[in-house]
């Protein structure tokens, strides 16, 4: 059987499906996964990186929150923000790695090395870059960070969504990744707060040939509808495009079929 090179592109949402994945591979194949990084921030003095957070501890064996829930008693970080243990560790570990001068990417390999992934994880770039949301608000509009509006769309009336950013693009592991894979894999996430942003970001496109095989996984979306529309257009979905269902198995037998 020949073995296969898939790239997905996905994020949080669909950090069950990446490992899912895995278990439909055969020996020789390899799977890389590339999560979005537009919804990253800073907070509690930690870098924060809620898709790549949810796809490092998909698997964790327990979830508690005790070191959140006493930072939310003490009233140093807001309820909405309220991570697992397991995730406060991943931050406090790559927090101390990109402040020894490592990449996100680099940060995010050491990380993925000690969880047993199954696959290699990148981030979709080195770049700090954050989409925020101008809001209303009784003293005028304001910006802040897209994960809080997130946390509770009714509260707020968004305007606008801005990315925050001085220069940006895909890193040079996305772009070889994309440039030796047989088949990419898009979903199953938001279009909104995951494919399309990764998909817009300079150099992405570029990377991926005409003829390169992709699959859309069907999702329904999960962005709150005030997001979606204001958000626009989704992107045109890239290279020889053909819909898949959202089963991993499913996705395995496609991705191996167009590889053929």
């Amino acid at each position: 059987m020949v073995s296969m090179r898939i790239t997905v592109i996905l994020g949080a949402d669909g950090a069950p499906f990446a490992h899912d994945l895995t278990s439909h591979l055969e020996p020789g194949d390899e799977l890389v996964v590339i999560a979005p990084t537009m919804l990253d921030r800073w907070a509690t003095g930690l870098k924060v990186c809620p898709d790549l957070d949810a796809l490092l501890v998909a698997r964790a064996s327990s979830v508690t929150h005790e070191v959140a829930d006493e930072l939310i008693a003490i009233g140093y970080a807001p309820a909405w923000q309220r991570p697992s243990d397991a995730v406060v560790a991943a931050q406090l570990v790559r927090t101390d790695l990109l402040g020894a001068g490592y990449s996100l990417t680099e940060a995010t390999s050491a990380i993925a090395a000690r969880r047993d992934l199954g696959f290699t994880l990148l981030p979709a770039s080195d770049d700090r870059a954050e989409l925020h949301a101008v809001v209303e608000s009784p003293e005028g509009q304001r910006a802040i960070h897209l994960s809080e509006v997130i946390a509770d769309p009714s509260a707020h009336e968004v305007k606008e969504l801005v990315l925050v950013a001085e220069t940006w693009s895909v890193s040079d592991a996305v772009r070889a990744a994309i440039g030796t894979s047989d088949v990419l894999v898009l979903g199953p996430s938001s279009r909104t707060l995951a494919i399309d942003p990764v998909l817009r970001a300079p150099g992405l496109r570029e990377s991926i040939d005409d003829d390169l095989p992709v699959l859309i996984v069907e999702h329904n979306e999960t962005a709150p509808p005030t997001l979606v529309q204001i958000a626009g257009m989704r992107e045109p979905d890239p290279g020889r495009a053909e819909p898949v269902t959202a089963d991993a198995a499913t996705v395995a037998i496609a991705a191996r079929a167009v590889v053929r």
